[in-house]
């Protein structure tokens, strides 16, 4: 009856202890389950391809496993010193343009301001780009030029990780040999045009980044990592000439701090869109204070 125990030594109809339907089942020993963890599918295998290498940029090695058609890049250190030479050259064309094109008092410095800054990008930029379609796939492929979310994250990350090294870097710099300023910040304070000063900020901000990272983080690191350089040298290398490349010794420390920073990027996130992004970051704050202060 409901609500009656049974009594104690009760038996059921097969002389067997009644069933609890709320007790562990009871296995013999031989029968045991045995916990077996939860299956984990094992990491992919690396693609193993002639064409990839440490470092290599993840638009190519996405291509690879893609199966689409790519060919070994032909470009290589000597393209870099040519890039290097072209930027040298045009430097001095542009000198001479600015002497002999602009007469006007009141137009001549702005103006040849702009022109000694864009015109020695034909061969920074150029030469890359064009080597990289002639010997290689495009720059998209062969740099690393993705286009992903994540590219801008990364890209704010690591440029304020270069913001912050540098004013580490900048402060012991003045204690040692007092304040300083850069190049760029030289060459605004003498542009009384407003245009062109705004024309000058953009430039640095935004179109700088792109030239320089083109040629350091794209020719010059891709150079030296599928040549199998260990990582470490090819970091070290290109962001010891990308500090030696803007020709302000006091400044060295300071812009060897961001181009390492700027490589490891490159390095790290198989990417030359981040450290773009991250040159930008650590450009555009300077190219606003040019403006504001000028």
């Amino acid at each position: 009856m409901p609500g009656r125990s049974l009594p104690a030594g009760y038996l059921g109809p097969m002389n067997e202890p009644p069933v609890n339907p709320y007790a562990a089942p009871q296995w013999p020993p031989q029968q045991q389950p045995q916990w077996q963890p939860p299956y984990v599918p094992p990491p992919p295998t690396p693609v193993q391809h002639p064409l990839l290498y440490p470092g290599a940029p993840a638009t190519l090695v996405q291509a690879v496993e893609q199966g689409r058609p790519v060919k070994a890049a032909g470009w290589g250190f000597p393209d870099v010193l040519i890039t290097l030479g072209l930027w040298f050259f045009f430097s001095l064309v542009s000198a001479l343009m600015a002497v002999v094109l602009f007469g006007d008092e009141e137009l001549k410095l702005p103006a040849s301001i702009l022109v000694a800054l864009t015109m020695p990008w034909i061969g920074l930029a150029g030469w890359p780009l064009l080597v990289s379609w002639w010997k290689g796939n495009g720059p998209v492929i062969d740099f690393g030029l993705t286009r992903r979310w994540m590219d801008l994250v990364w890209g704010l990350v690591y440029g304020l990780a270069a913001l912050g090294l540098a004013a580490v870097i900048a402060l012991g710099t003045s204690a040692i040999f007092g304040d300083f300023d850069s190049a760029a910040g030289e060459l605004a304070g003498d542009m009384d045009s407003v245009p062109a000063l705004i024309a000058f900020a953009v430039l640095v901000g935004v179109g700088a980044p792109i030239v320089e990272e083109l040629a350091f983080r794209g020719l010059l690191f891709g150079s030296l990592a599928k040549r199998g350089m260990p990582i470490w040298f090819t970091i070290l290398v290109s962001g010891g000439i990308f500090a030696l490349f803007h020709f302000e010794p006091i400044r060295i420390p300071l812009l060897m701090s961001t181009g390492l920073v700027l490589a490891f990027a490159r390095y790290q996130q198989r990417s030359l869109t981040v450290p773009i992004v991250a040159h930008m970051v650590n450009n555009i704050p300077a190219a606003i204070a040019l403006v504001l202060m000028s």
